[in-house]
């Protein structure tokens, strides 16, 4: 508990001035109750230390450049520890493994993972749109070295000066890591944490896990039906068919052997799925299919 601030009387007096001995007790009084033992301020003087002491963490919000920071969010469903097929695989949102057949390991969410990076290293690109210019500070949690663009860089530590508008990778390599933050300014704010369904949003502008499917129309070979995402996609998205669902025509169940992209945009996506039995034009739900939209950089 931070000491009690003095009476104003201490300092100012209420007739005549104050003796020295009251005066100098009373500015102590306002020193440890600003910087002393629980003061209101913390003990370091510095900016980040005044934060925590007053409870309210980074005062500037979205100052995380990281997406995931905590690796809470999984929509890709990546088992821990299972190998990749090819180089730059991304695994829990936003986070690549580089090097092809090695793993990333995390245990569960309690709300934020600590995961261990693999001697290649894992890495999250940030958008170019993202980086206004000029010297950035990493922090994080953990045993595992770093690296932004390919330098080295210590953990607080600040990088050169970037240029505005230029994508920016951090890469983390052989350790645990957790809580990574990247901000711009020379000096590390406590972890930005954003509530989870925020984090998934900004998760969903490169890669989109959609499940369910949507109303539209039937062809003679199936149906056809628009996609509208719930966050702008970076670009227009590929797309890769998940799993089959079923078309419901009004008449019945019709279960659908496949799926393709016929046109997307940053916004929406038209969706063709295939089943054989569908009388074209006749309305179509289409129920429980997995559509995977991918606009990673």
């Amino acid at each position: 508990m931070a000491t009690a601030p003095p009476t104003k009387d201490s300092i100012s007096g209420s007739g005549s001035t104050p003796s020295n001995a009251q005066a100098r007790a009373g500015f102590g009084a306002i020193h440890d109750n600003l910087y002393g033992v629980g003061g209101l301020l913390g003990s370091t003087g510095l900016t980040s230390d005044a934060r925590n002491g007053l409870g309210i963490g980074s005062v500037i919000s979205f100052r995380n450049l990281l997406i995931n920071g905590n690796f809470s969010v999984n929509q890709r469903v990546y088992a821990s520890g299972t190998a990749t097929t090819a180089a730059n695989q991304y695994t829990l949102d936003r986070w690549r493994v580089v090097v092809s057949g090695q793993s990333l390991t995390f245990g569960a969410a309690t709300p934020d993972r600590v995961v261990t990076a693999p001697a290649g290293g894992i890495e999250q690109p940030i958008e170019g749109l993202n980086i206004v210019g000029g010297v950035y500070t990493l922090s994080w949690e953990g045993t595992a070295t770093a690296t932004v663009n390919g330098t080295a860089i210590t953990n607080g530590g600040q990088t050169a000066a970037l240029p505005a508008g230029a994508n920016a990778t951090i890469r983390f390599s052989g350790g645990t890591v957790g809580r990574t933050q990247f901000e711009l300014g020379t000096v590390a704010t406590p972890f930005e944490r954003r509530p989870v369904g925020l984090e998934l949003l900004l998760s969903q502008r490169y890669y989109l896990l959609f499940t369910g499917g949507g109303s539209g129309v039937c062809t003679s070979s199936g149906a056809e039906y628009t996609v509208n995402f719930p966050a702008t996609m970076r670009t227009p998205p590929t797309y890769v068919n998940g799993g089959n669902g079923a078309i419901v025509d009004g008449l019945g169940a019709l279960t659908v052997t496949g799926g393709s992209m016929s046109g997307s945009n940053q916004t929406n996506a038209r969706l063709a799925v295939s089943a054989s039995g569908t009388t074209a034009g006749r309305g179509a739900n289409v129920v429980n299919q997995t559509s995977l939209f991918n606009s990673e950089i």
